[in-house]
């Protein structure tokens, strides 16, 4: 059975960070975000309709000097977690 459903990301607030690439980190998050949700399927705190007004994808780590699009999947990762 296919399942469609609509994520619309209207901020992202990437709070301490310096002059970075943000289209490159959004565009990496929504890559990984739509492969996440391929692969391993749609997370139980979506499985119900409606809207999720804010989502704390919780902290991760970042190295130095890491590049946008990495930084774009660790969202991407904590927020799918932060929906199981």
């Amino acid at each position: 059975m296919e399942v469609a459903i609509e994520i619309e990301i209207a901020e992202i607030a990437l709070i301490g960070f310096g002059a970075i690439d943000r289209e490159r980190v959004r565009a990496a998050l929504v890559a990984e975000l739509s492969r996440l949700l391929a692969e391993e399927g749609i997370p139980a705190g979506l499985s119900s309709a409606g809207a999720i007004e804010t989502l704390d994808g919780g902290a991760f780590r970042l190295g130095p000097g890491m590049r946008p699009e990495r930084i774009g999947q660790q969202i991407a990762l904590a927020l799918y977690r932060g929906w199981q």
